[in-house]
Protein backbone atom coordinates (compact mmCIF):
# COMPACT_ATOMS: atom_id res chain seq x y z
CA UNK A 1 0.00 0.00 0.00
CA UNK A 2 1.23 3.64 -0.66
CA UNK A 3 2.17 5.62 1.99
CA UNK A 4 0.24 8.88 2.74
CA UNK A 5 2.08 12.09 2.89
CA UNK A 6 1.18 14.62 5.06
CA UNK A 7 2.14 18.31 5.06
CA UNK A 8 0.97 20.96 7.38
CA UNK A 9 1.66 24.81 6.76
CA UNK A 10 -0.73 27.88 7.76
CA UNK A 11 -3.24 28.73 5.03
CA UNK A 12 -1.20 31.92 3.18
CA UNK A 13 -2.47 34.58 1.58
CA UNK A 14 -1.49 33.65 -2.54
CA UNK A 15 1.19 30.87 -1.59
CA UNK A 16 4.59 31.62 -2.74
CA UNK A 17 5.98 28.64 -5.14
CA UNK A 18 7.62 27.02 -2.19
CA UNK A 19 4.52 26.15 -0.16
CA UNK A 20 3.26 25.32 -3.66
CA UNK A 21 5.45 22.90 -3.97
CA UNK A 22 4.97 21.55 -0.81
CA UNK A 23 1.26 21.08 -1.08
CA UNK A 24 1.59 19.64 -4.41
CA UNK A 25 4.01 16.87 -3.14
CA UNK A 26 1.71 15.69 0.00
CA UNK A 27 -1.25 13.49 -0.48
CA UNK A 28 -3.03 15.75 1.98
CA UNK A 29 -2.46 18.96 2.93
CA UNK A 30 -3.50 20.29 6.07
CA UNK A 31 -4.32 24.07 6.35
CA UNK A 32 -2.66 24.85 10.11
CA UNK A 33 -6.08 27.42 10.62
CA UNK A 34 -6.12 26.63 14.51
CA UNK A 35 -2.76 28.33 15.48
CA UNK A 36 -2.50 32.59 16.16
CA UNK A 37 -2.71 35.25 13.00
CA UNK A 38 0.77 36.62 12.97
CA UNK A 39 0.66 40.42 11.23
CA UNK A 40 4.47 39.92 10.27
CA UNK A 41 3.93 36.20 8.78
CA UNK A 42 2.11 35.88 4.86
CA UNK A 43 -0.99 35.05 6.28
CA UNK A 44 -3.37 38.02 4.65
CA UNK A 45 -0.39 39.50 2.10
CA UNK A 46 1.92 38.30 -0.40
CA UNK A 47 4.18 39.83 -3.42
CA UNK A 48 3.84 40.42 -6.95
CA UNK A 49 5.76 41.24 -9.84
CA UNK A 50 5.99 44.79 -11.10
CA UNK A 51 7.94 46.27 -13.64
CA UNK A 52 10.02 48.37 -10.99
CA UNK A 53 10.42 45.02 -8.83
CA UNK A 54 7.72 43.20 -6.54
CA UNK A 55 4.82 44.95 -4.88
CA UNK A 56 2.70 43.77 -2.07
CA UNK A 57 -0.53 42.55 -2.02
CA UNK A 58 -2.60 42.64 1.33
CA UNK A 59 -6.30 41.86 2.57
CA UNK A 60 -7.44 44.09 4.96
CA UNK A 61 -8.62 42.68 7.97
CA UNK A 62 -10.68 43.27 10.88
CA UNK A 63 -8.27 42.73 13.74
CA UNK A 64 -8.86 43.13 16.76
CA UNK A 65 -6.00 45.12 18.39
CA UNK A 66 -4.20 43.98 21.35
CA UNK A 67 -5.74 40.47 21.10
CA UNK A 68 -4.32 37.36 19.37
CA UNK A 69 -6.49 35.68 17.22
CA UNK A 70 -6.54 32.03 15.48
CA UNK A 71 -6.28 32.48 11.93
CA UNK A 72 -10.01 30.72 11.58
CA UNK A 73 -11.52 33.56 13.58
CA UNK A 74 -9.84 36.39 11.48
CA UNK A 75 -12.60 38.45 9.18
CA UNK A 76 -12.26 40.26 6.06
CA UNK A 77 -12.58 43.97 6.11
CA UNK A 78 -15.04 44.06 2.94
CA UNK A 79 -15.82 47.03 3.22
CA UNK A 80 -11.90 48.12 1.65
CA UNK A 81 -12.07 47.46 -2.48
CA UNK A 82 -9.22 45.09 -1.84
CA UNK A 83 -10.68 42.50 -4.46
CA UNK A 84 -11.08 45.38 -7.09
CA UNK A 85 -7.55 46.43 -6.52
CA UNK A 86 -5.70 42.91 -6.40
CA UNK A 87 -7.66 41.76 -9.86
CA UNK A 88 -6.32 45.11 -11.53
CA UNK A 89 -2.74 44.86 -10.10
CA UNK A 90 -2.84 41.43 -11.57
CA UNK A 91 -4.28 42.78 -14.85
CA UNK A 92 -1.73 45.64 -14.90
CA UNK A 93 1.26 43.36 -13.93
CA UNK A 94 0.56 40.22 -16.02
CA UNK A 95 -1.67 40.81 -18.70
CA UNK A 96 0.43 40.51 -21.29
CA UNK A 97 2.32 36.85 -19.83
CA UNK A 98 1.47 33.77 -21.85
CA UNK A 99 -1.00 32.54 -19.37
CA UNK A 100 -2.90 35.05 -17.99
CA UNK A 101 -5.67 34.37 -20.37
CA UNK A 102 -5.82 31.10 -18.27
CA UNK A 103 -5.61 31.81 -15.48
CA UNK A 104 -6.87 35.09 -14.32
CA UNK A 105 -10.59 34.21 -14.73
CA UNK A 106 -9.67 31.69 -12.12
CA UNK A 107 -8.53 33.74 -9.77
CA UNK A 108 -11.38 36.32 -10.64
CA UNK A 109 -14.04 33.83 -9.84
CA UNK A 110 -12.70 33.59 -6.36
CA UNK A 111 -12.27 37.00 -5.57
CA UNK A 112 -15.97 37.03 -6.53
CA UNK A 113 -17.39 34.78 -3.64
CA UNK A 114 -17.01 37.49 -1.33
CA UNK A 115 -15.76 35.31 1.27
CA UNK A 116 -15.99 36.78 4.91
CA UNK A 117 -13.65 34.97 6.33
CA UNK A 118 -9.43 35.47 5.77
CA UNK A 119 -8.67 31.51 5.64
CA UNK A 120 -11.80 30.64 3.32
CA UNK A 121 -10.36 33.25 0.88
CA UNK A 122 -7.17 31.82 1.19
CA UNK A 123 -8.25 28.36 1.40
CA UNK A 124 -10.14 29.21 -2.04
CA UNK A 125 -7.09 30.17 -3.69
CA UNK A 126 -5.34 27.41 -2.57
CA UNK A 127 -8.04 24.55 -4.44
CA UNK A 128 -8.33 26.59 -7.29
CA UNK A 129 -4.53 26.69 -8.16
CA UNK A 130 -4.76 22.97 -7.47
CA UNK A 131 -7.49 22.27 -9.36
CA UNK A 132 -5.97 24.09 -12.11
CA UNK A 133 -2.95 22.03 -12.10
CA UNK A 134 -4.95 18.97 -11.56
CA UNK A 135 -3.05 17.78 -8.07
CA UNK A 136 -5.29 15.18 -6.14
CA UNK A 137 -3.89 16.74 -3.18
CA UNK A 138 -6.93 16.65 -0.90
CA UNK A 139 -6.99 20.06 1.56
CA UNK A 140 -8.27 19.62 5.37
CA UNK A 141 -8.26 22.19 7.82
CA UNK A 142 -6.79 21.37 10.87
CA UNK A 143 -9.98 23.00 13.02
CA UNK A 144 -11.71 20.33 11.75
CA UNK A 145 -9.74 17.50 13.68
CA UNK A 146 -8.80 16.98 17.06
CA UNK A 147 -5.56 18.14 18.24
CA UNK A 148 -3.97 19.38 21.76
CA UNK A 149 -1.10 19.33 23.91
CA UNK A 150 2.29 20.63 22.84
CA UNK A 151 3.81 21.47 19.76
CA UNK A 152 4.67 18.11 18.98
CA UNK A 153 2.11 16.21 20.32
CA UNK A 154 -0.89 18.47 17.67
CA UNK A 155 1.47 17.33 14.94
CA UNK A 156 1.79 13.90 15.67
CA UNK A 157 -2.45 14.52 15.79
CA UNK A 158 -3.26 16.30 12.86
CA UNK A 159 -1.02 13.44 10.62
CA UNK A 160 -2.47 10.34 12.56
CA UNK A 161 -6.08 12.07 12.03
CA UNK A 162 -5.55 12.27 8.58
CA UNK A 163 -4.27 8.76 7.74
CA UNK A 164 -0.70 9.87 7.50
CA UNK A 165 2.29 7.58 7.33
CA UNK A 166 4.74 10.15 6.60
CA UNK A 167 4.86 14.15 7.59
CA UNK A 168 6.54 16.35 5.31
CA UNK A 169 8.47 18.97 6.69
CA UNK A 170 10.02 22.03 4.88
CA UNK A 171 12.12 23.28 7.82
CA UNK A 172 13.56 20.52 9.77
CA UNK A 173 17.15 21.28 11.64
CA UNK A 174 15.92 25.24 11.44
CA UNK A 175 15.53 27.10 14.95
CA UNK A 176 12.21 28.78 14.77
CA UNK A 177 9.98 26.25 16.76
CA UNK A 178 11.01 23.09 18.98
CA UNK A 179 9.68 20.01 18.42
CA UNK A 180 10.23 16.48 19.31
CA UNK A 181 11.24 14.75 16.03
CA UNK A 182 11.41 11.39 17.61
CA UNK A 183 8.52 11.12 18.63
CA UNK A 184 7.47 10.99 15.44
CA UNK A 185 8.96 7.55 15.16
CA UNK A 186 7.44 6.42 18.11
CA UNK A 187 4.25 7.28 17.01
CA UNK A 188 4.77 5.19 13.44
CA UNK A 189 5.42 8.29 11.53
CA UNK A 190 8.25 8.77 8.84
CA UNK A 191 9.93 11.91 8.33
CA UNK A 192 10.48 13.33 5.07
CA UNK A 193 12.01 17.00 4.78
CA UNK A 194 11.28 18.95 1.67
CA UNK A 195 14.84 19.99 -0.44
CA UNK A 196 13.58 23.26 -2.51
CA UNK A 197 15.65 24.98 -5.74
CA UNK A 198 13.72 28.13 -6.73
CA UNK A 199 12.93 27.83 -10.45
CA UNK A 200 13.63 30.57 -12.77
CA UNK A 201 11.17 31.05 -15.64
CA UNK A 202 11.12 34.34 -18.06
CA UNK A 203 9.15 36.81 -16.16
CA UNK A 204 7.19 38.19 -18.63
CA UNK A 205 9.29 41.19 -20.84
CA UNK A 206 10.93 41.86 -17.75
CA UNK A 207 14.68 41.55 -17.56
CA UNK A 208 16.42 40.00 -13.99
CA UNK A 209 14.54 37.34 -12.18
CA UNK A 210 12.98 37.73 -8.87
CA UNK A 211 12.15 34.63 -6.81
CA UNK A 212 9.37 33.97 -3.35
CA UNK A 213 7.01 36.12 -4.92
CA UNK A 214 3.11 34.58 -4.92
CA UNK A 215 3.08 31.19 -7.11
CA UNK A 216 0.74 33.04 -9.46
CA UNK A 217 3.59 34.57 -10.69
CA UNK A 218 5.07 31.36 -11.96
CA UNK A 219 1.65 30.42 -13.36
CA UNK A 220 1.07 33.32 -15.20
CA UNK A 221 4.35 32.67 -16.66
CA UNK A 222 4.27 28.72 -17.24
CA UNK A 223 0.37 27.71 -17.04
CA UNK A 224 -0.09 24.04 -16.39
CA UNK A 225 3.41 23.39 -16.44
CA UNK A 226 4.09 24.28 -13.42
CA UNK A 227 3.58 21.68 -11.50
CA UNK A 228 5.62 19.55 -14.06
CA UNK A 229 8.75 21.76 -13.71
CA UNK A 230 8.27 21.61 -9.60
CA UNK A 231 8.42 17.98 -9.74
CA UNK A 232 11.09 17.90 -11.75
CA UNK A 233 12.98 19.37 -9.63
CA UNK A 234 11.58 18.17 -6.41
CA UNK A 235 13.52 16.14 -4.00
CA UNK A 236 12.11 14.67 -0.45
CA UNK A 237 14.76 13.14 1.89
CA UNK A 238 13.81 11.07 4.57
CA UNK A 239 15.37 11.77 8.34
CA UNK A 240 16.02 9.68 10.80
CA UNK A 241 16.30 11.65 13.77
CA UNK A 242 18.56 10.87 16.41
CA UNK A 243 17.74 14.15 18.51
CA UNK A 244 15.62 16.85 19.54
CA UNK A 245 15.52 19.53 16.29
CA UNK A 246 13.53 22.12 15.70
CA UNK A 247 10.95 23.38 12.57
CA UNK A 248 9.18 26.26 11.57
Amino acid sequence: MAETIVSIHQPNFMPWVKLLDKILASDVYIAYDSVAYTKSEYHSRQKVRIDEGTAWVSVPLMHLRGTQQLIKDIKIENRQPFRYQHLRRLQISYGSWPYFDEVYPILEEVYGRDQEQLVDLNLDLIEAICTYLDSPVRIVRASSLPHAGGKTERLIQLVAGVGGDVHLTSTYGTTQHDVDWPSFAAAGIALSSQSFEHPEYQQGSRTGFVAHLAAVDMLFACGRKTRQILESRRRLIPIIPGKTETEG
